[in-house]
């Protein structure tokens, strides 16, 4: 409620709130309480629960909304759009889509097993892949992607050694290959926080085109069919 942001084009990876709001939107930032083993369900209970709560509350149009996360708001982000429609559009940036496929890695930058993420930190499954198999695939918004009927914009950096790029192609891909509408964007050289200016504001614009179009009828932009 006190912080305020600055309005920027230079972005890294956290949306700029003053943009938004400066363009008629409301922005609601959700408290999320987790329940150790079901990271991506906590997060789905409690964003839908805040969006409704805000929906009776202030005069917020319940057809054009939207959904965007960073990192773990981007897996969660991917999560909630596999349980469900309420989203008109939504972004995810450098998420987690296959807890096994990155249970089963190597960090680019911690160089080690990335199970410790999951075990004792924050993907907060609480438990090995291997005495959890059931709720690491429920809790895997790859396994739900059939789902989806949100359009999904997607992006990582090139060089993210936080978050593997590869977890935001699984997705796309799978998106893909059921025909979803989604478009990925992988920038070039950056990491897992978006630092190189001309990306900063490339993505910044393609983030408000996505909503433009999908949240306030804007003209489709030429960028979409180039994907």
């Amino acid at each position: 409620l006190h912080i305020y942001t600055n309005p920027s084009f230079l972005n890294g990876s956290r949306f700029n709130r003053t943009n938004y709001t400066s363009q008629g939107y409301f922005v609601l930032l959700p408290d999320i309480a987790y329940e150790v083993g079901n990271p991506g369900f906590s997060a789905a209970d409690c964003v839908i629960s805040a969006t409704k709560a805000a929906l009776a509350l202030a005069p917020i149009d319940k057809n054009r909304l939207g959904i965007i996360g960073h990192s773990f708001g981007g897996y969660e982000t991917d999560f909630i759009i596999t349980q469900t429609n309420m989203f008109a559009a939504a972004v995810a940036g450098a998420g987690v889509s296959d807890f096994t496929s990155c249970y089963f890695s190597v960090g680019l930058g911690e160089k080690n097993s990335e199970a410790w993420r999951f075990e004792t930190q924050q993907l907060r499954m609480g438990k090995t892949w291997f005495e959890d198999i059931d709720g690491y695939l429920r809790n895997s918004p790859l396994y739900a992607v059939s789902k989806v009927k949100t359009p999904l914009l997607s992006y990582t950096g090139e060089n993210d050694p936080t978050v593997n790029p590869n977890q935001t192609l699984e997705f796309y891909l799978a998106l893909r290959r059921l025909n979803k509408e989604h478009i990925m964007l992988i920038y070039p050289k950056d990491d897992h926080v978006i630092h190189i200016p001309e990306n900063q504001i490339d993505l910044t614009g393609r983030l408000s085109d996505w909503f433009g179009y999908y949240l306030k009828g804007e003209k489709r932009p030429d960028w979409f069919e180039a994907q």
